[in-house]
């Protein structure tokens, strides 16, 4: 199952027939002939399927608003296709109310005109509890739920990423992870020698695989370095380009990946990495919750941050998943009072124990494996989205042009320096 939502996955089009299969109703206030019922029906569209521990989680507190206020809330659990069904709703004027979000989603939202201010949200109390939304919620958090229009969601998971392993099988990385780029290429080609492809990368994934570029360009360039390629050609003279796509090009030479890596079906790849076949994957802080029921017995699941480069720099990837309101919803106090609720202690705690992610309360624990990310996030001097947010703000050219592109790197068919020319060039052509 998808431990959240997969901006990195290329979305598929959805007609605007679906809304219609959906048997999607003018969200809003209920009618009966000419009157308004006594209270109003909230339309709320989630990324989560009803399996998931997130849908269980926000059913129950659902249940709960419905009981404790007389508001309906129609829920539709639709998976991970949801932008594409939110958008195209709005498109005809039949967005919900309410709808899961993403940092990383948040500049295509706002394109399509489904984005609310949700400052006032922060003001609100939450039920039950003697603080205010905003009180609980930690600045990095609302930094990574906001764009340069203001606050575009109020979160529940913070997201980040990083490489993950079994401490059972290296309790020597949980105690001291590899420090540089070169001592994690050093790690893997010692394991290839004992016999076994060291890293799990499942290929068919572009988005996965551009986080080896990503990650390099932050610590190369800094954040900002990746966004700058997407906003102009300008972006690719940066010195750190080179480097970044140089040291991606030496991991691929290396053969650290499995056999055909770049065929694997996701979640082949992961799922390997769960039973043991490999040692590593890159992936988010979601890894253990997709993987737990393919873990095999004893298995530890931890995650290290990105290793350093000489002279490189150093931050931390915060995002978040989170809820966010249609501005031209005719309920909107409502929807608001329904985040207030949705808000509280005793729903966001579950984030941790039961999703078995970051929760996006501050003073609600994450569950083991993720309570070293919790606190580099926490603790950041420095941060950048995911993606570096160049997904979200330039997401035509990051899926038309930077990851077919990457893939090339990442598989051997051009060089570095030729994956900065092209880049480069391919970018003015975008433009």
């Amino acid at each position: 199952m998808h431990g959240r939502i997969r901006p990195r996955i290329p979305l598929i089009g959805v007609a605007i027939a679906t809304v219609a299969a959906l048997g999607v109703s003018a969200c809003g206030t209920k009618e009966t002939g000419t009157k308004k019922a006594a209270h109003p029906t909230i339309a709320y569209w989630s990324s989560w399927l009803s399996t998931e521990p997130q849908a269980q989680i926000f059913s129950q507190a659902v249940a709960d608003y419905e009981k404790a206020t007389g508001v309906t809330v129609d829920v539709k659990w639709l998976g991970r296709d949801y932008p594409n069904q939110v958008k195209n709703a709005g498109a005809v004027g039949k967005a919900p109310d309410v709808y899961d979000d993403a940092s990383d989603h948040i500049g295509d939202f706002r394109s399509h005109h489904l984005v609310a201010d949700l400052s006032g949200v922060l003001a609100l109390p939450v039920p039950n509890e003697g603080d205010k939304v905003g009180d609980v919620l930690p600045s990095q958090a609302l930094k990574a739920s906001s764009d340069a229009t203001g606050l575009a969601l109020i979160p529940y998971t913070v997201i980040s990423s990083g490489i993950w392993f079994d401490a059972a099988t290296h309790p020597e990385w949980a105690a001291k992870p590899p420090a540089t780029f070169d001592d994690l290429l050093t790690t893997a080609e010692k394991l290839k020698t004992a016999g076994h492809a060291p890293i799990a990368q499942d290929g068919t994934v572009n988005g996965y695989n551009a986080y080896w570029i990503y990650w390099l360009l932050m610590r190369h360039g800094g954040p900002g370095t990746m966004a700058a390629l997407g906003r102009s050609p300008a972006g690719w003279d940066d010195p750190a380009v080179l480097a970044a796509a140089r040291d991606v090009e030496r991991l691929v030479k290396a053969g650290l990946f499995e056999s055909d890596y770049m065929a694997t079906k996701y979640p082949a790849a992961q799922n390997q990495w769960a039973s043991r076949t490999e040692d590593m994957n890159i992936n988010g802080t979601w890894l253990n919750s997709e993987t737990s029921k393919y873990q095999t017995s004893g298995f530890q699941a931890r995650m290290f941050l990105f290793p350093s480069v000489p002279g490189g720099k150093d931050s931390v990837e915060v995002g978040t998943l989170g809820w966010s309101l249609n501005p031209k919803s005719p309920n909107l106090s409502t929807a608001e009072s329904f985040l207030a609720f949705m808000a509280q202690k005793k729903y966001m705690s579950q984030i941790s124990t039961k999703a078995l992610n970051i929760p996006s309360r501050s003073d609600v624990p994450a569950p083991a494996m993720l309570l070293a990310a919790q606190k580099a996030i926490v603790g950041a001097t420095a941060s950048q989205p995911t993606d570096d947010g160049a997904s979200s703000l330039y997401s035509g050219w990051w899926n038309d042009v930077f990851l077919p592109l990457d893939d090339q790197l990442f598989s051997g068919k051009i060089s570095a320096q030729q994956f900065v020319s092209m880049g480069k060039s391919q970018t003015a052509s975008y433009h």
